[in-house]
């Protein structure tokens, strides 16, 4: 990490921020899920999943992408030992990328039209699962480089 100009010290807490904060988002957005969306209360729904989205947008843009970018050559020169971080990441663009259309969909709509509900409810299950196994790829990766070194 020292391309970015980091100490390792910095690179530790700030690693510890970002995944305590990523599980926050997480818990938001299953709270905005389980008790928001599955019961009908959308105000919940969007209270949780609209921040979620936000938070998360800037610890990948702020943190992850610069980091990812800066592992790519060691990931890409042996995959099979990076598997879990090159699925983290590409699972995360993923994630992150229907969570923002999600988002903007639904920002843009002044009422809740019920066919768009009906149509964009696999797509928003879909992006709860893949946030959900990125989030645990990138805990197994915060555990083995940071925890359990």
């Amino acid at each position: 990490m020292m391309q970015l100009g980091l100490t390792p010290e910095f690179y530790e807490l700030f690693a510890l921020a970002v995944m305590m904060a990523e599980t926050v988002i997480v818990v938001a957005l299953m709270i905005g899920w389980l008790y928001g969306a599955r019961r009908m209360n959308f105000k919940l729904h969007h209270r949780a999943v609209y921040p979620a989205v936000l938070f998360h947008s800037i610890t990948v843009g702020a943190w992850m992408i610069p980091i990812a970018l800066e592992r790519l050559p060691l990931m890409l020169a042996s995959p099979m030992e990076n598997w879990y971080q090159i699925a983290h990441d590409t699972l995360g663009i993923i994630g992150i990328a229907l969570g923002l259309i999600m988002v903007l969909m639904f920002v843009t709509k002044k009422e809740m039209p019920l066919k768009l509900l009906k149509r964009t409810r696999p797509v928003m299950l879909l992006t709860v699962a893949i946030w959900v196994i990125s989030f645990i790829l990138g805990a197994y990766w915060y555990l083995i480089g940071h925890v359990f070194v």
